[in-house]
Protein backbone atom coordinates (compact mmCIF):
# COMPACT_ATOMS: atom_id res chain seq x y z
CA UNK A 1 0.00 0.00 0.00
CA UNK A 2 0.91 3.68 -0.70
CA UNK A 3 1.57 5.56 2.19
CA UNK A 4 -0.47 9.06 2.21
CA UNK A 5 0.66 11.86 -0.70
CA UNK A 6 -0.78 14.79 -1.81
CA UNK A 7 0.26 13.88 -5.52
CA UNK A 8 -2.07 10.99 -4.86
CA UNK A 9 -5.19 12.96 -4.82
CA UNK A 10 -7.13 12.95 -7.93
CA UNK A 11 -9.67 15.56 -9.24
CA UNK A 12 -11.08 14.27 -12.55
CA UNK A 13 -13.54 16.50 -14.86
CA UNK A 14 -13.92 14.68 -18.12
CA UNK A 15 -15.92 14.06 -21.03
CA UNK A 16 -19.16 11.35 -21.29
CA UNK A 17 -19.51 8.79 -24.38
CA UNK A 18 -22.72 7.62 -25.91
CA UNK A 19 -22.43 3.92 -27.13
CA UNK A 20 -18.29 3.34 -27.84
CA UNK A 21 -18.30 0.55 -29.77
CA UNK A 22 -14.30 -0.19 -29.44
CA UNK A 23 -11.85 1.17 -26.47
CA UNK A 24 -8.88 0.37 -28.40
CA UNK A 25 -9.95 2.97 -31.28
CA UNK A 26 -9.04 7.00 -31.14
CA UNK A 27 -11.39 8.96 -28.56
CA UNK A 28 -14.35 8.65 -28.98
CA UNK A 29 -13.92 4.60 -29.53
CA UNK A 30 -16.43 4.68 -32.01
CA UNK A 31 -19.30 6.70 -29.93
CA UNK A 32 -20.51 9.87 -30.04
CA UNK A 33 -18.99 12.79 -27.44
CA UNK A 34 -21.76 14.27 -25.60
CA UNK A 35 -20.18 16.69 -23.48
CA UNK A 36 -17.40 17.96 -21.15
CA UNK A 37 -18.40 17.10 -17.53
CA UNK A 38 -18.33 18.03 -13.93
CA UNK A 39 -19.59 16.87 -10.80
CA UNK A 40 -19.28 13.28 -11.81
CA UNK A 41 -20.37 10.97 -8.78
CA UNK A 42 -21.44 7.68 -8.91
CA UNK A 43 -23.47 6.46 -6.58
CA UNK A 44 -24.80 3.06 -4.53
CA UNK A 45 -27.85 3.13 -3.64
CA UNK A 46 -27.87 -1.01 -2.29
CA UNK A 47 -26.17 -1.43 0.84
CA UNK A 48 -26.33 -4.83 3.48
CA UNK A 49 -28.86 -6.38 5.32
CA UNK A 50 -27.66 -6.44 9.24
CA UNK A 51 -29.57 -10.10 10.16
CA UNK A 52 -30.44 -9.55 14.26
CA UNK A 53 -30.25 -12.43 16.64
CA UNK A 54 -33.03 -12.01 18.74
CA UNK A 55 -31.54 -14.16 21.70
CA UNK A 56 -28.47 -11.93 21.57
CA UNK A 57 -29.29 -8.69 20.88
CA UNK A 58 -26.48 -8.24 17.88
CA UNK A 59 -25.77 -9.31 13.95
CA UNK A 60 -25.17 -12.42 13.33
CA UNK A 61 -24.67 -12.21 9.32
CA UNK A 62 -24.56 -9.17 7.00
CA UNK A 63 -26.95 -10.33 3.75
CA UNK A 64 -25.19 -9.12 0.68
CA UNK A 65 -27.26 -5.70 -0.94
CA UNK A 66 -28.18 -5.30 -4.24
CA UNK A 67 -26.83 -3.93 -7.41
CA UNK A 68 -28.12 -0.93 -8.02
CA UNK A 69 -26.13 1.94 -9.12
CA UNK A 70 -26.88 5.72 -10.36
CA UNK A 71 -24.26 7.40 -12.67
CA UNK A 72 -24.69 11.85 -12.41
CA UNK A 73 -22.86 14.35 -13.84
CA UNK A 74 -23.52 17.89 -15.13
CA UNK A 75 -22.96 17.91 -19.11
CA UNK A 76 -21.27 21.27 -19.69
CA UNK A 77 -23.12 23.30 -21.87
CA UNK A 78 -26.35 22.58 -24.40
CA UNK A 79 -24.86 19.54 -27.07
CA UNK A 80 -26.93 18.97 -29.54
CA UNK A 81 -25.82 15.46 -29.57
CA UNK A 82 -26.02 15.03 -26.10
CA UNK A 83 -29.87 16.11 -26.13
CA UNK A 84 -30.62 13.80 -29.08
CA UNK A 85 -28.86 10.61 -27.84
CA UNK A 86 -29.46 10.92 -24.31
CA UNK A 87 -33.20 12.30 -24.93
CA UNK A 88 -34.66 11.01 -27.96
CA UNK A 89 -38.28 11.00 -26.61
CA UNK A 90 -37.94 14.62 -26.07
CA UNK A 91 -35.79 15.75 -28.96
CA UNK A 92 -36.91 17.76 -31.83
CA UNK A 93 -34.23 19.56 -34.15
CA UNK A 94 -35.33 23.45 -34.40
CA UNK A 95 -36.67 24.61 -37.42
CA UNK A 96 -35.21 27.67 -38.00
CA UNK A 97 -31.89 27.64 -35.76
CA UNK A 98 -30.85 23.90 -36.27
CA UNK A 99 -29.97 23.21 -32.84
CA UNK A 100 -32.03 20.74 -30.10
CA UNK A 101 -34.52 21.64 -28.51
CA UNK A 102 -36.61 19.98 -25.80
CA UNK A 103 -40.10 19.48 -25.42
CA UNK A 104 -42.10 18.31 -22.36
CA UNK A 105 -43.40 15.76 -22.42
CA UNK A 106 -42.70 15.23 -25.88
CA UNK A 107 -43.27 11.38 -26.64
CA UNK A 108 -42.32 10.94 -22.71
CA UNK A 109 -45.93 9.03 -21.37
CA UNK A 110 -45.53 8.70 -17.31
CA UNK A 111 -45.69 5.01 -15.98
CA UNK A 112 -44.09 4.22 -19.86
CA UNK A 113 -40.80 1.88 -19.75
CA UNK A 114 -37.66 3.84 -20.09
CA UNK A 115 -35.54 1.24 -21.32
CA UNK A 116 -35.51 1.59 -24.95
CA UNK A 117 -33.23 4.50 -24.24
CA UNK A 118 -30.97 2.67 -22.54
CA UNK A 119 -26.93 3.61 -23.47
CA UNK A 120 -23.71 1.97 -23.36
CA UNK A 121 -22.02 5.21 -21.66
CA UNK A 122 -18.31 6.06 -21.42
CA UNK A 123 -16.91 8.93 -18.42
CA UNK A 124 -13.73 9.40 -19.34
CA UNK A 125 -11.08 11.41 -17.14
CA UNK A 126 -9.18 14.13 -19.12
CA UNK A 127 -6.66 12.44 -17.19
CA UNK A 128 -7.34 8.31 -18.73
CA UNK A 129 -3.77 7.13 -17.42
CA UNK A 130 -3.86 8.29 -13.70
CA UNK A 131 -8.13 8.39 -13.14
CA UNK A 132 -10.40 5.81 -13.33
CA UNK A 133 -13.29 5.75 -15.78
CA UNK A 134 -16.09 4.18 -15.33
CA UNK A 135 -18.30 2.06 -18.12
CA UNK A 136 -22.11 1.73 -17.78
CA UNK A 137 -23.04 -1.39 -20.19
CA UNK A 138 -26.83 -0.29 -19.88
CA UNK A 139 -27.76 3.03 -18.80
CA UNK A 140 -30.93 4.56 -18.69
CA UNK A 141 -30.25 8.91 -18.95
CA UNK A 142 -32.78 11.31 -17.14
CA UNK A 143 -33.00 14.57 -15.70
CA UNK A 144 -31.33 14.42 -11.83
CA UNK A 145 -34.31 14.34 -9.27
CA UNK A 146 -34.82 18.26 -8.86
CA UNK A 147 -32.88 19.29 -11.70
CA UNK A 148 -32.13 22.86 -12.34
CA UNK A 149 -31.22 24.94 -15.45
CA UNK A 150 -29.54 27.87 -14.41
CA UNK A 151 -30.18 30.35 -16.81
CA UNK A 152 -28.16 33.19 -15.23
CA UNK A 153 -24.84 34.82 -15.47
CA UNK A 154 -23.54 33.48 -12.04
CA UNK A 155 -24.02 29.78 -12.83
CA UNK A 156 -23.27 27.86 -15.89
CA UNK A 157 -25.84 26.75 -17.88
CA UNK A 158 -25.95 22.30 -18.64
CA UNK A 159 -27.83 19.48 -18.36
CA UNK A 160 -28.24 17.92 -14.94
CA UNK A 161 -27.78 14.17 -15.75
CA UNK A 162 -28.67 11.07 -13.91
CA UNK A 163 -27.93 7.62 -15.18
CA UNK A 164 -29.59 4.56 -13.71
CA UNK A 165 -27.38 1.61 -14.43
CA UNK A 166 -29.31 -1.69 -15.47
CA UNK A 167 -28.14 -5.10 -16.04
CA UNK A 168 -27.11 -5.50 -19.73
CA UNK A 169 -28.17 -8.79 -21.42
CA UNK A 170 -24.09 -10.06 -20.95
CA UNK A 171 -25.30 -9.65 -17.08
CA UNK A 172 -22.99 -6.63 -16.21
CA UNK A 173 -23.69 -3.34 -14.80
CA UNK A 174 -20.83 -1.29 -14.94
CA UNK A 175 -17.08 -1.55 -14.27
CA UNK A 176 -14.69 1.27 -12.78
CA UNK A 177 -11.09 1.42 -13.66
CA UNK A 178 -8.23 2.43 -15.35
CA UNK A 179 -9.51 3.18 -19.46
CA UNK A 180 -7.11 0.66 -20.53
CA UNK A 181 -8.46 -2.16 -18.41
CA UNK A 182 -12.12 -1.96 -19.04
CA UNK A 183 -13.91 -4.53 -21.57
CA UNK A 184 -16.78 -3.02 -23.61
Amino acid sequence: MTAGNVSRVIRAPGRLVVSPTNLSLAYPYGGTEVGKTRLVVLQSLGTGFRVEAEGLGEATDVLEGSHRFVFSCFLRGWDDDGVRLLFPDRYTLGAVSGHARVDIPGAAVPGASMLDRAKTMLFVPDDPVQAPSVLIYRGVPDWSEGAEFAFQRQEELGIPLAVECMRSTSDKILSIGRLVDLIL
